[in-house]
């Protein structure tokens, strides 16, 4: 397989952006994916940049480059990733998982919602958010530091290296328990989308019932599928918020185009 490293970045070594890494991936097991050089090289490159803490925190430059290196290696594992049996056991399982942490977090926002209602507190918003463990997965086939690391990267412990995570897996908000949506439209499954299994074996995923976030984290985010695929663990956020004026809520109706400063 042919896996194109991407283009290069001022201040980045050649290696892991310019060219084309070719790479044998014939029956790997996960640990010897994760100890292929071209992955060592890419993570390393990625720790090596975020070890400066001083110029990934505050200079955009850095952080960008590891948003680009985070979708090169992203390219890479799911590059070197072979779907088998077992693999898509592991899916139905972390899908599982995924659903009931949406549904948790909806019935959670519920139990709130209704519980502050009956304080008389006016213009009520809830939100909730789901995210992964930010603890690395215990049952992941790879136990390195550099394993735990690069997950801490990824989950957004050290900053938002990707953008579309921010608010986690899912995130709801609502004004009142009748505006609550219910569990499929939390999860985005419905009559007309109830597999969101694109890019996968239809016949292998039938039946799984793949949630959106699922897909939004295998599509569209730089998290690989060999980060997902034990993860079982999540962390649930909910929130109320209720905002109050104690004179008139009216705004000044002000004329930018008029001014009497000099009157």
């Amino acid at each position: 397989m042919i896996i194109h490293g991407g283009m290069p970045i001022k201040g980045m070594p050649l290696l892991l952006f310019c060219t084309t890494i070719i790479i044998n991936i014939t029956n790997m097991t996960v640990k010897e994916i994760f100890d292929h050089p071209a992955v060592k090289a890419v993570e390393m490159e990625i720790l090596d940049t975020i070890r400066d803490e001083e110029r990934c925190r505050k200079g955009e430059d850095a952080k960008l480059a590891v948003q680009h290196l985070l979708s090169v290696r992203k390219r890479i594992l799911n590059g070197m990733f072979e779907w088998t049996d077992e693999y898509y056991s592991l899916l139905s399982e972390f899908n599982k998982a995924l659903v009931e942490a949406q549904c948790e977090m909806r019935e959670r926002l519920f139990r709130l919602s209704e519980s502050v209602k009956e304080t008389g507190l006016e213009n009520l918003e809830f939100q909730g958010k789901v995210f992964m463990n930010y603890k690395y997965s215990e049952i992941h086939p790879v136990q390195t530091n550099r394993a735990r690391k690069m997950w801490n990267v990824l989950n957004g412990s050290y900053d938002e290296f990707i953008p579309l995570y921010k608010d986690g897996v899912n995130s709801i908000y609502f004004t009142g328990p009748e505006t609550i949506p219910s569990e499929k439209e939390t999860v985005y499954i419905s009559e007309e989308t109830e597999n969101w299994n694109e890019g996968l074996d239809r016949e292998k995923t039938r039946g799984m019932k793949l949630c959106y976030a699922f897909h939004n984290l295998y599509e569209h985010t730089t998290f690989s599928i060999l980060d997902l695929l034990w993860v079982r663990d999540f962390y649930i956020d909910i929130n109320a918020e209720s905002s109050h004026y104690t004179g008139s809520d009216d705004c000044d109706d002000i004329d930018w185009k008029d001014f009497d400063y000099n009157d």
